[in-house]
């Protein structure tokens, strides 16, 4: 079976806020993605994974208000009761907006049935280490849910790569949620909330490239790390808790013979970014899944990669 972890989709009337199709999405005056009518089609996923050769889909979203959460909530158990072999839905969720939030994630969850919960890595400019959501993950913790956080649109805190062309997109994004990997477990959150199931987008934004200087840094962090000596070794152990999705890079194979040398098969999980990535051709769909059983990995390792590591996280 395969499985496309990282595939986007949102209720028309919550995607019309951003734009129209057509339309290259800018917002505090960071350019964004180029907005698609596919991303509210069903019936074009359906078509571009049945040519693709993608038995079931992960649809997520991120999302600004509260209130486009619920909508979309809905419209996805919608989605599931009309192809319930087709898509598994997680509810999007804005871990900082307090109460109504994580009262719309319980409903999400427990009243519609959605799958998984998506967040960004940076909330009302909050990384994932900061406290104001450890409520957030106490409820996702004990829900026994799978945590998906898909890297933020437009990040912050990244002045340095501000430029009169687009380094938002093809770099900005990607530092942002390779720093908050790091964050996860210097920060202490995979230390506190031993029973979270991350899943970071984007190969953790190419992270297997600098991990070895990361764990070579750590008796250098400046305060006690949050872990037990040795602590190069602490850092392996958390560090190999989190799956990351293959996503993000167009099926570029240096990016995932990188990131198998750094992260073990068993937390690689196949995506696409559909609709954004691959230019509608679902024949390039089918050249990286071809590429990806190729790069001469047991049949075990291959098959968990394009999608029985992520039917174990969804329980199916």
């Amino acid at each position: 079976m395969i499985i496309d972890w990282e595939h986007h989709a949102s209720p028309e009337e919550v995607y019309a806020k951003r734009g129209r199709p057509g339309e290259l999405q800018v917002k505090d005056g960071m350019i964004g993605m180029i907005l698609v009518a596919e991303a509210y089609q069903i019936d074009k996923h359906l078509e571009f994974m049945d040519a693709a050769g993608i038995d079931m889909s992960v649809l997520s979203a991120t999302l600004d208000a509260v209130e486009e959460c619920r909508t979309t909530d809905d419209w996805y158990a919608k989605v599931m009761k009309e192809h319930p072999n087709r898509f598994v839905c997680f509810a999007p969720c804005i871990p900082t907006r307090g109460k109504p939030a994580l009262e719309e994630l319980d409903r999400a969850i427990n009243v519609l049935g959605l799958k998984g919960v998506v967040i960004s890595p940076q909330n009302d400019g909050e990384p994932l280490d900061s406290r104001k959501l450890w409520p957030f993950y106490e409820k996702v913790s004990r829900m026994k849910i799978p945590l998906y956080v898909h890297i933020s649109n437009t990040p912050v805190g990244y002045d340095a790569l501000n430029a009169r062309y687009n380094l938002n997109t093809s770099m900005t994004r990607e530092f942002d949620i390779a720093a908050n990997t790091v964050r996860l477990i210097f920060g202490g959150v995979l230390t506190e909330f031993p029973e979270l199931k991350i899943v970071m987008s984007h190969f953790g934004g190419g992270i297997a490239a600098i991990l070895e200087r990361v764990e070579r840094s750590v008796p250098v962090l400046g305060i006690e790390p949050p872990f037990d000596k040795p602590y190069r070794a602490n850092f392996r152990k958390y560090f190999d808790r989190i799956y990351f999705d293959m996503a993000g890079y167009y099926g570029g194979m240096n990016t995932v013979r990188c990131a198998l040398t750094a992260i073990r098969p068993a937390r690689l999980l196949f995506g696409t970014d559909y609709p954004y990535n691959f230019n509608n051709k679902p024949d390039e769909v089918r050249r990286y899944i071809d590429n990806i059983r190729n790069l001469g990995l047991s049949e075990n390792d291959t098959e968990g990669m394009l999608g029985r590591n992520a039917a174990g996280l969804l329980g199916i």
